[in-house]
């Protein structure tokens, strides 16, 4: 029996030491002088404050949208930049005179243009290349997204979406 009473004494014991006191307890939870915070109160993280933050496919919400308006911005640049220069072809192509000689082998506009409109045509053909790499990277973009299932409103406006049946000039595929 004496040793019951030892081992229920060691055990109380042992429960004092290891639960925190009431004095320190309620020196915790006393309120602090007006105007100071207290060292307990700095030192705990606010009850609304959540740690979760969601991710679809290894990104986060913002991450996504960026990633879709970067896209969308490089498909607009791009078509911007094919309009300015078929405009200044159209303008260049308006002035220029039926009549215009030109060395056998050469096209006519390099007798007076210079090879301006060569130039102009080529950067038209380059906007076109442009346009198509920006558009197969916004439907990748797109294809990835729905595979990690990251809904619609993480992809931002749709502002031009882009149809499977129409090519860069904006006519169906295939004439």
């Amino acid at each position: 029996m004496p040793r019951l009473h030892s081992l229920q004494y060691a055990a109380l014991l042992l429960a004092a030491l290891l639960a925190p006191s009431g004095g320190a307890r309620a020196q915790a939870e006393a309120p602090a002088a007006p105007g100071k915070v207290g060292l307990d109160k700095l030192l705990q993280l606010p009850d609304d404050l959540e740690f979760d933050v969601e991710k679809r496919g290894g990104l986060t919400r913002s991450e996504w949208l960026g990633r879709f308006d970067e896209a969308r911005r490089s498909l607009a640049d791009a078509r911007a930049g094919l309009a300015d220069a078929q405009e200044r072809l159209s303008k260049f192509a308006g002035r220029n005179d039926n009549w215009n000689m030109a060395p056998p082998g050469l096209p006519a506009e390099a007798a007076e243009g210079g090879g301006d409109t060569y130039k102009l045509r080529d950067e038209i053909r380059r906007w076109r290349g442009e346009i198509e790499r920006s558009e197969a990277r916004l439907r990748e973009l797109d294809i990835e997204a729905s595979l990690a299932g990251v809904p619609e409103s993480w992809r931002g406006e749709r502002t031009d979406p882009i149809s499977e049946n129409e090519s860069v000039t904006g006519g169906p595929a295939g004439r």
